[in-house]
């Protein structure tokens, strides 16, 4: 396997040992989660660096796929991508292929997926500890305050698929990469809000989630994109972890679930009244962005590539991005003119959706399509083929089906004036729901649809009695509200 520098193939450790030794390190809770946050006193080298934290590194496989996790807490919690694990009807097993025997779990929950970053939080459930690794900072923090260019680094991924491993007498386990730290501060809004970590170790498919780790032995960073035959790759800083470890909602009692749902729905509806579509795109429901996937992306991607509709929008933006590489411009204003022809009744027409489809859904569709093309094509320097598979890849992704929800119900509700009268907390057959009853003047009431998933309650649907309300902008006003204990 190739790598920007050198690496060790790594034998299995025979211990459960934890990885830095309380001496150096200080430990403290993040809503339930307990963290220890390494300190700079004593650099190893790199291929001690990856020994000691192999075993803290688990191969997450999904019934869709397979990325990597490290675990955080000796008590289970484990870290790794959001993209790892979202799209799965369920997590497979969770394999520690650094540890000898190597264990494998199947008592894996999600318990909190952060609805901005791509992260999550998973659960192992272990009769033992299991060994963990310290991170950098369990603060708040810009990344330059615990890492800086040229830092060294490592990265660890796997040799061998599972099924292949589980076909072989001896698991060949992790390999070790090392790198440098080359850039704090990248952006890419197409994958995510940043700053991202750059880095100079190849990153491949498979290594999702795993860890950054720095020559202290400590997690700097958590591994999520790489740009196509661009060395290195790019990861979320471990502050942002940490920050989505304190900033996950206390659910343990009936109260709290009862106060977060109240919250919840506030924020929703003053994000309807505000026509704040990032604010409703991630209190959107998971499950209802599945279906709105199935009802739109799919029959837009169907009709969009039998009519050569879909080749001729991509042709359209190579010619784009050839002028503007020829006069030196920003392709973004013409892309977006672009982009809003695609609501024409022409243009609908063509697409055979004229009257069966919202044109939200269809300008949302070749939007979120279009700009990953752009930016794949723009910055990664993937050539069409494979430029056009990253950008189906996106535009069938949970984010952009929440975005064609979002808008659609924003044309529908958006600038109401709301009171909310009760917020009523219901056990399900699956998972808890909650339905809040709205009122929203004129003697009209809306009803709003929530369930519990991913470790937070999410808005299903929005459902009233007559036609849709639309009034001035005022945000949402409290009234109180029971609570159940």
């Amino acid at each position: 396997m190739s790598s920007s520098g050198p690496w060790w193939r790594l034998s299995a450790v025979a211990a459960l040992a934890l990885l830095l030794s309380s001496a150096c390190a200080s430990a403290h809770e993040l809503n339930g989660v307990r963290v220890l946050e390494g300190a700079k006193r004593r650099s190893f080298e790199p291929g001690a660096v990856a020994e000691r934290s192999v075993g803290a590194i688990g191969v997450v496989v999904t019934d869709t796929g397979r990325g990597l996790g490290f675990v955080v807490d000796p008590g289970g919690y484990m870290i790794t991508n959001r993209h790892v694990v979202e799209d799965a009807d369920y997590i497979d097993m969770v394999s520690f292929p650094g540890l000898d025997p190597a264990p494998e779990f199947t008592q894996v929950e999600i318990v909190y997926i952060d609805p901005v970053r791509d992260l999550a939080l998973l659960r192992i459930e272990s009769e033992a500890p299991l060994p963990y690794l310290a991170l950098a900072t369990g603060k708040r923090a810009p990344a330059s305050h615990y890492v800086a260019e040229r830092d060294a680094v490592v990265l660890l991924s796997r040799e061998v698929g599972p099924d292949e491993a589980a076909a072989l007498e001896h698991d060949p386990g992790l390999l070790a990469h090392t790198g440098r730290v080359e850039r704090l501060e990248v952006y890419n809004p197409t994958v995510g809000p940043g700053p991202y970590l750059g880095v100079s170790a190849q990153i491949e498919q498979g290594q999702s989630g795993g860890p950054v780790l720095d020559r202290y032995g400590r997690a700097v960073g958590v591994v999520t994109w790489t740009w196509k035959d661009q060395k290195g790759g790019f990861a979320i800083p471990i502050s942002e972890a940490a920050r989505m470890l304190a900033e996950r909602p206390k659910l343990g009692t009936s109260g709290e679930q009862q106060q977060r749902a109240e919250d919840r729905v506030k924020a929703y509806l003053a994000a309807l009244g505000a026509g704040s579509g990032g604010e409703l795109r991630r209190l959107t429901s998971p499950s209802r962005a599945r279906e709105v996937r199935g009802e739109t992306v799919d029959v837009l991607l169907e009709r969009s590539i039998e009519g050569t509709i879909l080749q001729s929008f991509v042709t359209s933006i190579d010619e784009l991005l050839a002028e503007a590489a020829r006069g030196g411009n920003d392709p973004t204003p013409m892309f977006e003119g672009m982009v809003d022809y695609t609501s024409s009744d022409a243009f609908m027409r063509k697409l055979g959706v004229e009257g069966s489809m919202s044109k939200h859904a269809v300008v949302t569709f070749f939007y979120e399509l279009g700009s990953a093309y752009m930016a794949a094509r723009w910055y990664g320097n993937y050539d069409r083929h494979d430029a056009l598979m990253l950008a189906v890849q996106r535009v069938h992704s949970l984010e952009a089906a929440r975005s064609i929800t979002v808008l659609s119900t924003i044309d529908e509700l958006g600038g109401l004036r709301a009171v909310v009268e009760r917020v009523e907390v219901r056990p399900g057959f699956y998972t808890p729901q909650a339905v809040a009853t709205v009122d929203v003047g004129s003697g009209k009431k809306i009803s709003v649809q929530m369930r519990l998933e991913w470790g937070d309650w999410y808005v299903v649907s929005v459902e009233g009695s007559g036609a849709p309300v639309r009034l001035q902008p005022a945000g949402v006003q409290s009234s109180p509200i029971g609570r159940q204990e």
